[in-house]
């Protein structure tokens, strides 16, 4: 019969320090005995102790508690320890290290399950709060709030006066097909950016930059942009954006004790301008809405297709700069486009090519047929640099 082995070298950490002390150690039914030269052997009687083991052989023992004294742990190297003691040792030693072993799992679960329960409830309820407070919001507040934020984006200061009057004679006509009564006076103003871009405020503010202006080839392109913006003001997107934000930021503050971050959110509004909280399923209300209008003010909805179509080449464009990193933009900062934070491209134009198919057959009078769009963009030197 093979002699039980009862002997075994480890170290012993003290708590103390994170110097590790070799030892010898003796096993006995009651305790294990840990002598070092020079010192009094010392006893830890199985009653006291909590252990773990890995598959790499190394066996931890615990003793004591974490406190002024130090949680003492002894580690053994050795492929043989974990049978000898479970030969010498009583069965409740190992049953509370088994015990300890399926707490820790539980103890790491529940930070899990902790962790991914916050993430869900600050993604979740902001856009329910969102959805039950966006009815009680005076449009008062969003027309000042829309103000607002217009004041710090960079305008066109000199717009060109024929441009403008496309653009606000554009919302006008299509205001008159929105059904029923609304509540904004829509405005449209030049943005003086360089990418293919618009862009709604809360209030019935419409921005339209200057390089979408140098893409439209007819007032019918620029009409299904606008058409496009108008429902984002018409059904409050923008300002439920604004609300959904905000409310996780507090959220957020909440859960990590940092309410400054709150303040910097509101400080740092104009920062986010390009989404304004949108959210992909907004995008898609607005595209047929915006059809929508369209057909009711009977524009041709071509324009709004081969707008779109430009749109797409943009966004395939400034992917590939950003692929290839070639991109010749100022700080060579990955500026957005007008579809960067939309859905894609591709699938909202199939959409909006299967919404018009039923109007194929329908005739379609010219949006202004006595204006030469082509010519007024010509004409327009602010235009033309922007395209340069």
């Amino acid at each position: 019969m093979t002699a039980r082995k009862l002997q075994f070298a480890g170290f012993l950490f003290d708590g103390k320090s994170a110097r590790k002390h070799p030892v010898d150690i003796e096993l006995t039914p009651q305790d294990i005995i840990l002598k070092n030269p020079g010192h009094e052997p010392i006893h830890w009687s199985y009653s006291n102790l909590r252990w773990s083991a890995n598959t790499a052989n190394l066996f931890h023992i615990e003793h004591g508690e974490i406190n002024s004294e130090g949680l003492k742990t002894l580690v053994v190297d050795d492929p043989d320890f974990y049978n000898s003691v479970s030969k010498i040792a009583p069965d409740s030693f190992f049953a509370a290290g088994k015990q300890t072993e399926i707490n820790w799992k539980i103890y790491v679960a529940g930070i899990l399950i902790l962790i991914f329960s916050a993430y869900v409830f600050i993604k979740a309820v902001p856009a329910f709060l969102a959805d039950r407070m966006i009815d009680e919001i005076p449009v008062e507040w969003e027309v000042t709030l829309g103000q607002s934020i217009l004041k710090m984006l960079p305008l066109e200061q000199k717009p060109d006066q024929k441009v403008l009057a496309v653009l606000q004679d554009t919302v006008n006509l299509l205001e008159q097909s929105v059904e029923g009564n609304q509540p904004y006076d829509l405005r449209v103003y030049i943005w003086a950016e360089k990418e293919v871009n618009a862009l709604a405020l809360p209030g019935g503010v419409m921005l339209v930059s200057k390089g979408l202006l140098n893409q439209a080839e007819s007032p019918e392109e620029l009409a299904g942009v606008i058409a496009h913006e108008i429902q984002h003001v018409l059904l409050r997107h923008s300002t439920r954006g604004i609300l959904q934000n905000l409310t996780q930021s507090m959220l957020m503050a909440l859960f990590v004790g940092d309410v400054n971050a709150i303040m910097e959110k509101v400080v740092n509004l104009a920062g986010t301008l390009e989404t304004l909280g949108l959210s992909r399923d907004m995008e898609a209300e607005a595209d047929r809405k915006g059809m929508e209008l369209i057909l009711a003010a009977n524009i041709d909805p071509h324009g709004m297709i081969r707008i779109f179509e430009k749109l797409t080449q943009e966004e395939s464009h400034q992917e590939e700069e950003i692929i290839n990193k070639t991109s010749p933009r100022e700080n060579n900062s990955e500026l957005f486009s007008y579809f960067s934070t939309h859905p894609s491209s591709r699938n909202r134009l199939t959409r909006l090519e299967k919404q018009m198919k039923p109007h194929e057959n329908r005739t379609w009078v010219p949006l202004f047929p006595s204006l030469n769009w082509n010519e007024i963009k010509t004409g327009n030197k602010a235009l033309q640099q922007s395209g340069s």
